[in-house]
């Protein structure tokens, strides 16, 4: 079953056949491209677990931020919490899905702003499409125009934290503002299955030593210590729990104090963890959870997202370092080729030699007041703060 959210923008075909639904269909899912051959089109009830899609996944350079789980459940769960509504576009050709632009409508202070399905809780955003088809649909006067009547409703579009073929994307939106994200991504290579060389290259000496003696007290004054992923869903809650907990105790307004994203993690952890679409794990010492860990696994690495530890506890044995240790070496195990350490620069990072992965942050202004909101967010940073209290989804 596909999402199936209803809303100012759903496309007839979904919804059953208002008039004035039909006419807004007729208006913008025309037929565009050589011989009429290819849709762009409004498909709010869009499935994102559905064969088509996972298809295209696999097939597209894409980030497990646009995998099916991850969006099936930010549309399912997230959207409607914060009151947003859907704009999710598709571009077929002759019936076969070639790409999708998912989207999010939020009226703040009023003005609409449209955005890449975000809301806070993805690192990268992009069209879910090959980068052949980006081009091939970036290079088409028809595709581009059929698009921008879709989005003409709004003021202003963000597409924040994105990387690759950032020309294309602006040339199919149609001209953006453009500038560096103030935080980037930071990336981990491993060898894989060789997680005792990859160590021995590439974490420096002292770094090893101070995580070895650690552990060793730690297994020396506890009886059990064991790192482990879960999977049965009362420890994969328990786990988001605890990352809640030690959390709210140590940041004020942390996004997991808001209910809303709570849930969505939730969500996505427990509906991921048979799966392995979703890897929730951590260190557990004498039945009492010390770390945890949770993130999304993309194509050939896992995206870390969350992470905690008991410092009151367990301080004194470092056991967030212990917890993220023990799970790149699971993941190097698995094969992957990558580790996602997420965005925004801290000393673990480059403790285990993170590279640097520059973003960039794109606007398209679509009314008087859209340039200015556009304007105040590439250029002026004071304001560009401002303007972040107020949408607190724009960073």
């Amino acid at each position: 079953m596909g999402v199936g959210h209803q809303g100012k923008w759903q496309d007839e075909r979904i919804t059953g056949g208002a008039a004035a639904q039909i006419r807004m269909d007729t208006q913008f899912n025309r037929s565009v491209g050589p011989a009429e051959k290819t849709e762009v089109a409004i498909e709010n009830g869009f499935d994102f677990k559905s064969d088509e899609y996972r298809s295209l996944y696999a097939a597209s350079n894409v980030t497990g931020f646009q995998s099916p789980l991850w969006l099936d459940r930010l549309y399912g769960v997230l959207v409607p919490a914060l009151t947003a509504e859907p704009l999710i576009l598709t571009v077929r050709s002759n019936g076969n899905l070639e790409a999708v632009i998912p989207l999010v409508v939020q009226k703040v202070t009023g003005i609409t702003v449209l955005q890449a399905a975000d809301l806070g809780v993805s690192d990268y955003n992009a069209p879910i499409c090959t980068e052949a088809t980006l081009a091939e649909l970036a290079a088409s006067t028809d595709v581009r125009a059929a698009l921008a009547a879709k989005i003409r409703f709004a003021d202003v579009l963000f597409m924040r934290k994105v990387t690759g073929n950032i020309e294309a994307i602006d040339r199919l939106l149609g001209g953006t503002a453009r500038s560096a994200s103030e935080n980037n991504a930071y990336v981990i290579d491993l060898m894989p299955g060789e997680f005792d060389s990859w160590r021995r290259e590439n974490l420096k000496k002292g770094f090893r030593k101070n995580i070895d003696r650690r552990r060793r007290r730690l297994t020396e004054e506890h009886d059990q210590v064991k790192w482990q992923t879960f999977v049965e869903p009362e420890d994969v809650i328990r786990a988001i729990e605890f990352i809640r907990e030690e959390r709210g105790a140590k940041f004020k307004d942390d996004i997991l104090a808001n209910d809303a994203y709570f849930e969505f993690y939730k969500a996505c952890a427990v509906a991921g963890a048979a799966g392995g679409e979703t890897v929730t794990s951590g260190v557990v010492v004498d039945g009492q959870l010390a770390a945890a860990d949770f993130g999304v696994m993309g194509k050939d690495c896992l995206h870390s997202i969350l992470c905690a530890a008991d410092v009151d506890n367990f301080g004194q044995y470092a056991p967030g370092i212990q917890s993220l240790h023990d799970l790149i070496w699971e993941r190097s195990d698995q094969g992957d080729t990558r580790f996602d350490a997420g965005i925004g620069n801290s000393r673990y990072k480059s403790d285990f030699s993170a590279r640097e992965i520059g973003l960039e942050n794109i606007s398209l202004a679509l009314s008087a007041k859209g340039q200015a909101v556009s304007a105040i967010y590439h250029r002026a940073k004071p304001l560009k703060n401002f303007l972040r209290n107020i949408v607190k989804t724009v960073h």
